[in-house]
């Protein structure tokens, strides 16, 4: 089956199928959740069974249409993202002809990549926004006939990145639907578009991806060891593609920093503490620094199943996890792993990092010692 290539949103997927089996399929749908969840792959296979003739709710694959969505050349099919804009660029200007040779390259090989892997985010050099004469050409193609008979489909990834001005044009096409013609948008934040436009679109909302989910994608699709892979999705919340991001960092490194951190935080050297907790907000950003603090979230769990069950860690040091449990018998782990979950939460609040950090080290040394 088509869908089979979505990770999880199993929900998202019946609510397509549904729409296209019972021929009730809206002129307009958002598809809403975090980066790195499967939206843009919905949204591609989505189009594909839209696209495909053989009218099924799964899209057949051997079709001449089926052939063509495989590098998103379709007809039929538009995509609009964040571009450059074009030098001495004015209303009206076609969003790609005004480019230049070199960055027509670039949108054609990060077309490519996508084509290849539906979850890859596409990034052009120096395109911050969706232009507006990005859309003004979109709803100049919607209103030709299609180069060929079926459905047209419209694609927006991150509609978050246009303008009001923008919006606002895109708002004619979604209250004056043209038939045969479905318009597809993703967002990572709802609330940054207009109203008036998810109003107008029935939305479809992705989960975040289990830890079973993307540890079987990382084993079966990226070829990674089980031991590896459940681990990074331990620390991925919910995302495929930030867990793949962790594959390409220094994951051990990371890990030992974090173990490392709480044996400080148990110290008697508050200079040595201190001393960490500046040079850790000094090197880290705020996404790096979550992805860091759910390293030490997965080495405390870790600790509680090898004092519950006695159960070591597949990777890591356990030997150092041994000695922290018959250390620490009576650590309030639980407590430890929320006052984490909170620091992470923290950092959506433009909180300072050497703050958060410094108030986390003291949290966990009560909890953990009972000091």
């Amino acid at each position: 089956m088509s869908w089979d290539r979505i990770i999880g949103q199993h929900r998202a997927k019946e609510l397509l199928r549904s729409a296209v089996s019972g021929k009730r399929v809206a002129h307009a749908y958002l598809f809403v959740g975090p980066d790195g969840i499967g939206k843009d792959a919905l949204a591609l296979e989505f189009a594909r069974v839209l696209t495909c003739s053989s009218g099924l709710p799964d899209a057949c694959g051997g079709c001449p249409s089926c052939q063509r969505m495989e590098t998103l050349r379709h007809p039929n099919l538009r995509l609009v993202f964040a571009l450059p804009t074009g030098k001495s660029e004015k209303k009206g200007d076609h969003p790609i002809e005004v480019l230049t040779t070199d960055q027509v390259k670039q949108i054609t090989e990060e077309i490519q990549k996508k084509a290849a892997d539906p979850y890859y985010r596409i990034a052009v050099p120096k395109a911050n926004f969706i232009k507006i004469n990005s859309i003004r050409e979109l709803k100049r193609e919607a209103s030709l006939t299609g180069a060929e008979q079926g459905t047209k489909v419209l694609l927006i990834f991150h509609a978050e990145e246009m303008n009001t001005e923008a919006m606002n044009s895109l708002l004619k096409t979604l209250e004056e639907p043209l038939p045969d013609t479905v318009l597809l948008l993703t967002t990572n934040d709802q609330d940054a578009l207009l109203p008036t436009v998810v109003s107008r679109c029935q939305v479809v909302r992705c989960e975040l991806l289990s830890e079973d989910e993307i540890a079987g994608a990382l084993v079966g699709r990226d070829g990674i060891a089980p031991a590896e892979a459940g681990l990074v999705a331990s620390v991925a919340h919910g995302s495929y593609s930030a867990a793949r991001d962790l594959l390409s960092s220094d994951i051990q490194k990371q890990q030992t920093e974090a173990v490392e951190f709480i044996r400080l935080a148990l110290g008697r050297s508050r200079f040595a503490l201190m001393k960490e907790v500046e040079r850790l907000a000094a090197e880290y950003d705020r996404p790096a620094l979550e992805r860091w603090l759910r390293f030490m979230e997965s080495w405390l769990r870790d600790a509680i199943v090898l004092r519950e069950r006695g159960i070591r860690p597949l990777m890591g040091d356990g030997a150092s996890t041994q000695r922290f449990v018959e250390r620490f018998p009576t650590a309030d782990l639980p407590a430890a792993i929320g006052r984490v979950e909170a620091s992470i939460a923290h950092l959506d609040k433009n909180l300072y990092l050497s703050l958060i950090l410094s108030n986390l080290a003291i949290d966990l040394r009560k909890l953990i010692t009972g000091a």
